[in-house]
């Protein structure tokens, strides 16, 4: 990714995660040399967006482009394969193109589920 993108994806994933009832992270996907040895490290799956997460319930992907910049044949693949799971895929320019999505979804489902777990567990597993 370039800095231009990401510096696009920073705003963007600060902008998102600050909202309630989200969950976002950074996804990296390519291939990557070890810093010691030869090793060649592959991460992700060809064509994942750069960033992932859960809104209200949604499963969401974004992949963040300059205003120049579009999807490559894998990446195109990868937001049909979203698409028909049910979850949904954003092109994002600007923090505004994933704002206007999830503030849809916030206004078609405006009641938060509550959650079933305390705040001290995972997967209703109490935490240490």
């Amino acid at each position: 990714m370039s800095n231009a993108e990401t510096s696009i994806m920073r705003e963007i994933l600060c902008a998102i995660s600050a909202l309630p009832g989200a969950l976002f992270w950074r996804r990296n996907v390519g291939v990557f040399r070890q810093l010691k040895g030869a090793n060649i490290v592959r991460v992700g799956l060809p064509g994942q967006a750069d960033l992932a997460g859960i809104y209200r319930g949604h499963a969401i992907e974004v992949e963040v482009k300059t205003d120049r910049g579009g999807l490559s044949d894998e990446q195109r693949r990868w937001k049909i394969a979203v698409e028909k799971a049910g979850g949904i895929f954003v092109l994002a320019r600007s923090p505004a193109d994933v704002l206007k999505v999830l503030a849809a979804l916030s206004d078609a489902h405006p009641v938060e589920r509550p959650s079933t777990h305390g705040p001290e567990s995972v997967n209703g597993v109490a935490m240490p």
